[in-house]
């Protein structure tokens, strides 16, 4: 019996790092429901889509990968939910004395329990339902930006297109000049320097409408992940760039995700604040314990013992080592509400900056479509009526003809650049 209880530790430990290398790795999710559950949370890529500024926002919200990722933020912070303002578990306690000669020996067995003296656990649950709206709203806010985002490029895309169709009809006028220059040359009824004019022009405009296709193809091509496609999808964009037309302004009426965020972390921060001030008192703690064992009691013998006992501990004093969270979670919570309202102040700004934006776009616009518009198309006229009674050179009837082009084109930047400040102000205020 001496030689056992001797033998016993010391092949306890000799066995230690043996019998930690081998301890079994329990997996919480088998890989085949891992990949189950991430077939189900990752959207389908549309192999073919077709997009126009209405249906935008609907299709990156289905289809958008970092929308899917971001969405696991939500099933992250309600996971932490559940673990949060938990009791501890009882602890189970095994004892074993004896002398050196091995004679007399106790053997105990106890249960404890910790008991917290403030309400943590409550306010540590209150924290992690705050932070579950926080990512929510997070969430929202990653659907504002990038659908904000895709809907720049789809205004971007539309405009070439616009523009693109007007070089196209202008490139079409000047080829059938040309090809009525260089008949009329033929016959000897006009100038082949003429017809050799209208051919440079028809061919610069050939190259203009070239090189806005490129630029329209590789705006398609940054479209396409924003809506979840591969490389390859057809994407399909419908619509055109409606007129200039000023929304209702009213800056009050919008709540921004990335704002509601900010407060609910400032609101999570303060409890977080709370949370550190109730851990100034440290958890008592209170347990049972039972035994038996057996002494020797000369010239009696050896005597059976029976023992029952309670335990009870109670820390003295506050906790010195909270000192510091108390501080510091004080002040990151007066950072992140002050964080919120300068956020606040930010947006409000953008949202008036990108309306006055559109406004300025929309005047433009409408100057060149009300007023210059017409005198250029006067302007070809009489110039047109010039050169057939031999008044004017074709060059000046092509002049005039660019100069109206360069008024349309203005127009449709304008139209453009009114619809990217409209895309902004629509991102701003969360639409």
């Amino acid at each position: 019996m001496k030689r056992f209880l001797i033998l016993l530790p010391l092949t306890l430990w000799s066995c230690a790092d043996d019998a930690l290398t081998s301890l079994p790795i329990i997996p919480v999710r088998p890989p085949a429901v891992v990949e189950t559950a991430l077939k189900t949370a990752i959207p389908t890529s549309p192999a073919e889509l077709e997009v126009s500024l209405e249906s935008l926002p609907g299709q990156v919200r289905a289809s958008n990968l970092s929308l899917a990722a971001a969405r696991q933020l939500v099933a992250e912070a309600r996971g932490k939910l559940k673990g949060a303002g938990l009791a501890s578990n009882p602890e189970l306690e095994v004892g074993f004395e004896t002398n050196r000669r091995f004679h007399d020996f106790i053997f105990t067995v106890g249960l404890s329990k910790k008991f917290p003296r403030t309400n943590r656990l409550l306010i540590d649950k209150r924290v992690s339902q705050i932070l579950i709206q926080a990512a929510q709203a997070e969430v929202k806010d990653a659907e504002r930006l990038l659908v904000g985002k895709a809907r720049l490029v789809v205004v971007e895309v539309l405009a070439l297109r616009q523009k693109r169709s007007l070089i196209a009809n202008q490139e079409a006028n000047a080829t059938k000049l040309t090809a009525f220059l260089e008949e009329a040359a033929a016959k000897g009824e006009a100038s082949v320097l003429d017809a050799g004019v209208a051919l440079l022009d028809a061919t610069r405009l050939r190259n203009q409408a070239k090189k806005i296709e490129i630029k329209e193809v590789l705006a398609i091509a940054k479209l396409r992940p924003l809506l979840g496609m591969k490389p390859e999808g057809k994407l399909t964009l419908t619509g055109w760039l409606p007129e200039p037309e000023l929304p209702m302004m009213n800056v009050t009426r919008f709540r921004r995700p990335d704002i509601e965020a900010a407060r609910l972390r400032a609101r999570s921060a303060t409890s977080v604040a709370d949370l550190a001030r109730s851990k100034r008192l440290s958890d008592i703690e209170a347990g049972v314990y039972a035994g038996v064992g057996r002494t020797e009691d000369e010239p009696n013998g050896f005597e059976a013992e029976r023992i029952l006992g309670f335990r009870f501990k109670i820390p003295l004093g506050d906790n010195p080592a909270t000192v510091g969270d108390i501080i510091s979670s004080e002040a990151r919570a007066d950072r992140l509400a002050i964080g919120s309202l300068a956020l606040e102040q930010l947006a409000n700004a953008e949202v008036h900056a990108a309306y006055a934006e559109m406004r300025e776009w929309q005047t433009l616009a409408e100057q060149i479509k009300s007023r210059l518009l017409p005198l250029a198309d006067d302007q070809i006229k009489k110039t047109e009526e010039a050169r057939a009674n031999g008044q004017a050179a074709l060059r000046e009837v092509l002049l005039v003809k660019e100069q109206k082009l360069a008024l349309e084109t203005s127009y449709l930047e304008a139209v453009r650049d009114f619809h990217l400040a409209y895309a902004h102000y629509l991102t701003a205020t969360a639409e």
